[in-house]
């Protein structure tokens, strides 16, 4: 049987500024249906999917988990989206709000880090740490 892929729906204020943040760290835009839904996709596999919606930053509780079997393809992803986040051009695309969040080890047995977006979605990343 073939592996399900999980894709998760966030909101987006604007498609532009979503590709802006979401570029600097490697996500490339894959597919735009007018001012409606937006595709975007990562190298490790990663895709992401945004309908056109106001949103309020602080107030929004959309949340998708990313989660990998190898935790040394979490951690290299964390390194390099780490190293890309701490820049003054993601800073301005993330606006008053986005920020990433450092990996920390759970006390369930999972490392996880967090990307909180320029529109308030949180999209958590981990895996097991055995």
């Amino acid at each position: 049987m073939a592996q399900a892929k999980q894709i998760p729906i966030f909101p987006s204020s604007d498609f532009d500024r979503t590709v802006e943040l979401y570029s600097r760290i490697d996500f490339t835009e894959s597919n735009r249906f007018g001012d409606e839904y937006l595709i975007i996709e990562h190298p490790a596999g990663l895709e992401l999917h945004f309908y056109a919606a106001k949103v309020k930053p602080r107030t929004n509780d959309h949340g998708g988990y990313i989660r990998f079997d190898n935790l040394e393809e979490l951690d290299a992803l964390y390194s390099r989206w780490n190293g890309l986040t701490n820049t003054p051009a993601f800073a301005r695309a993330a606006g008053k709000i986005g920020k990433m969040h450092a990996a920390v080890d759970t006390d369930y047995g999972m490392r996880e880090f967090a990307l909180l977006d320029a529109d308030g979605n949180l999209l958590r990343i981990g895996s097991p740490i055995d």
